[in-house]
């Protein structure tokens, strides 16, 4: 049974657990570095109905969307996944996959806004709480957000004032020219995958739009480091398991998800990848094994941060390409650097190593 994944996003003994408890023989290959790219490696193939020689693959909730529809993902049966009934309840039926006929997720996570607070002193302003305080002068030049469009958008339309989970592309315009103003004028240092993690660590930036469990690593290096969920919300984003329509292992692939979805198996794995599990359960066997992380916020968020996440909404695919593409209100700003943000959405994405990109 082979299982493609994100890198860093896992501990280092689940897999040869599982092996030993089930008898099941398991490659783990850690080459799933960007939805898109892994889209494009495999589209051919799946579309002529051909074995990808992986059973279990990780999209993230956008993608898993569209594989879905394109009828890549083979059904899960709930009678070999009995630990299904852990799933956390808030993320059991979401909008491409209502009653998780198809997926189970792997893990979730938070994007949100991080800046070193000791720069942020230096500069002589408050600490920043939301995307318009990083968009002050004081800031230009030093912050840097993220070509995942996603996140972009939603964290965007959230500061103008817009819901991102019930998105349409006129209620996005405010977010798409916010985002052109930042680029053009310099604000912003660059568009990035999770490279941006370096850069923060290092103090080459002083703010960034950033993935929550990237910046819990972070943290082991640089305390100076600070992750917030702006007042008027976050993003919330989940990667999920997903059996390949052509897979040759059905059966091995669903006893690998309900093994993982055992509460101890689970807090095991979040150790390992430092991201917010869908298991429940889960919480209460980290505190056993890692008391500190299981009181970290950013991997078990308290209540009034979880209020204030959403879900980018399903996008269909007409709507996708707009969102992809947008066109400035002034046809005359649509310029270099906006079409150079566009264009470097894929070259500029990096593994999850952090995790996230």
């Amino acid at each position: 049974m082979a299982i493609s994944n994100w890198p860093l996003y896992i501990d280092d003994k689940t897999v040869k657990d599982f092996q030993s408890a089930s008898g099941i023989s398991t490659t783990y290959t850690e080459d799933f570095n960007d939805n898109e790219e892994y889209y494009a490696k495999v589209k051919k193939i799946l579309d002529q109905c051909n074995s990808i020689g992986r059973d279990i693959i990780v999209p993230t909730d956008w993608m898993a969307n569209r594989m879905i529809g394109l009828g890549w993902a083979a059904k899960i049966d709930p009678a070999k996944v009995p630990n299904r009934v852990n799933l956390l309840d808030s993320l059991a039926h979401p909008s491409f996959d209502k009653d998780r006929t198809y997926t189970m997720p792997w893990q979730s996570g938070m994007t949100g806004l991080a800046y070193n607070k000791k720069l942020v002193a230096d500069l002589g302003v408050k600490p920043p709480e939301s995307f318009k305080d990083i968009l002050a002068p004081a800031f230009k030049g030093k912050i840097t957000l993220l070509t995942e469009m996603r996140d972009s958008v939603g964290l965007f339309m959230l500061m103008e004032g817009q819901d991102p989970s019930t998105a349409t592309y006129e209620s996005a315009t405010k977010a798409f020219d916010a985002l052109e103003n930042a680029s053009s004028s310099g604000q912003v240092r660059r568009f990035t995958g999770n490279d941006y993690a370096d850069d923060l660590s290092n103090g080459n930036i002083v703010a960034a739009m950033a993935w929550s469990g990237d910046v819990a690593s972070l943290l082991q290096n640089n305390p100076d480091l600070v992750f917030v969920v702006p007042p008027e919300g976050g993003m919330l984003f989940s990667d999920n398991m997903m059996i390949v329509a052509t897979s040759e292992h059905i059966a091995d692939a669903e006893a690998w998800i309900d093994y993982v979805y055992d509460p101890k198996h689970a807090a095991q794995i979040t150790a390992g990848a430092q991201y917010i599990s869908p298991v429940k359960g889960a919480g209460d066997e980290l505190a056993k094994i890692a008391p500190d992380l299981a009181s970290n916020p950013l991997i078990n968020p308290p209540e009034d941060v979880q209020k204030r996440l959403h879900v980018f909404t399903k996008l269909e695919p007409e709507e996708e390409k707009k969102f992809q593409h947008p066109v400035p209100a002034d046809p005359q700003r649509l310029t270099k650097t906006w079409l150079a943000n566009l264009c470097v959405r894929a070259a500029s994405r990096r593994t999850r190593c952090s995790r996230r990109g």
